[in-house]
């Protein structure tokens, strides 16, 4: 194990505006031992953000345990001017950026996908999955860039309809057999991207690829929707977002470059030299959705078996009901819960408000 033992209990910032209306979170925390990592929230701190042009400030309240939240009819960030975040704890201890001035925003032009084939680790011969790509429009000047944050929605089946419920006095149909067949699963992409148009004539990103999703789960199993949120920021916050991502996805980023090298933007106003972790992002944003369907490929999640051994029931507690079965071939079978109901994967049986039927 790396020796990084004096960087533990470090102050970890995380939190971004927009130029949309807010309410904008900040997120605090304490840094964990690597040989003990966990979410360690950063209670009772006093956070303000400050407009320099106006000199007003608005407080945040803490919404829930280390996260803060600013008003929902409150201030709401505009292009062109100039912010900075203070925190201070409640042994008064103070934290703060420098003004930092949000950037017009440059809009998305296209978000693209190409049907791939890779080799994966647990196949022999290569998967399908679709690579996205997104391109922006022009800048108005070289000296901008890009963070992208991606939200995946997808829609998917279980293996099995219900078709009949035993609770231990014999089996009784089920009228409706696609209760808890099909379910959307929203997430955030758990991956850091971003770009710079420095050195790029014209000033503008064409085709950077973003995630990549496979068949090896049921992603891609019925519908799949991609949200690209692109951020324009400076140059600072480019640099700390690309060496963070550049330590995550490198094979021994533990020893390679310690997490505690790449600088933040806020800093203790009494002890500058004070290690202090995370980094407030200001950016304006822009935003583009792409529908692909299901690919015309072997697909290579684990699927489900079905017992028509009904005897087997019968031995089965009241903690075990309902069981649920499905009808093969004219004859009840049983199998787990989760190749019945989808929300236990995690989904949810609601369609999102946004969801184009194809």
């Amino acid at each position: 194990m790396p020796k990084v033992e004096k960087y533990d209990n470090l102050l970890v910032v995380d939190g971004m505006i927009t130029n949309e209306p807010g309410p904008y979170t900040i997120k605090l925390s304490r840094s964990s031992p690597a040989k003990k990592p966990d979410v360690h929230p950063f209670t009772g701190c006093d956070v303000q953000l400050h407009e320099k042009s106006s000199g007003n400030s608005e407080p945040f309240s803490e919404e829930a345990a280390g996260t803060y939240t600013s008003p929902a009819e409150g201030m709401q960030a505009q292009v062109g001017e100039a912010y900075k975040l203070t925190v201070v704890t409640s042994e008064g201890a103070r934290y703060e950026t420098d003004y930092i001035t949000m950037k017009p925003p440059v809009a998305v032009d296209t978000v693209t996908t190409e049907l791939l084939f890779r080799q994966t680790p647990d196949y022999p011969r290569p998967v399908a999955g679709y690579q996205f790509f997104v391109s922006s429009e022009e800048a108005p000047t070289s000296d901008y860039n890009f963070l992208w944050k991606l939200t995946e929605t997808y829609e998917f089946n279980s293996e099995f309809r219900i078709h009949g419920i035993y609770q231990g006095q014999g089996i009784q149909p089920f009228a409706d057999s696609d209760s808890l067949y099909t379910c959307w699963k929203t997430k955030k992409v758990a991956q850091i991207f971003t770009g710079s148009v420095q050195g790029l004539s014209p000033p503008q990103i064409t085709r950077k690829s973003l995630h990549y999703v496979n068949t090896e789960t049921k992603q891609l199993q019925v519908r799949y929707s991609l949200l690209v949120e692109q951020y324009s920021i400076n140059r600072q916050a480019y640099t700390f977002w690309k060496d963070i991502r550049d330590q995550v996805e490198s094979d021994d980023f533990l020893f390679a470059s310690q997490p505690y090298q790449i600088k933040g933007n806020m800093y203790n106003a009494d002890d500058p030299d004070e290690a202090v972790m995370g980094y407030f992002t200001v950016g304006s944003v822009s935003r583009k959705r792409i529908f692909v369907d299901r690919p015309d490929a072997e697909f290579f999640y684990p699927g489900c078996t079905a017992s028509s051994d009904l005897i087997a029931l019968a031995y089965m507690t009241p903690e075990q009901f309902p069981v649920y079965l499905t009808n093969t071939s004219g004859n009840f079978a049983y199998a787990s819960d989760y190749c019945f109901d989808c929300t236990l994967w995690g989904g949810k049986l609601e369609k999102p408000e946004f969801w184009i039927v194809k």
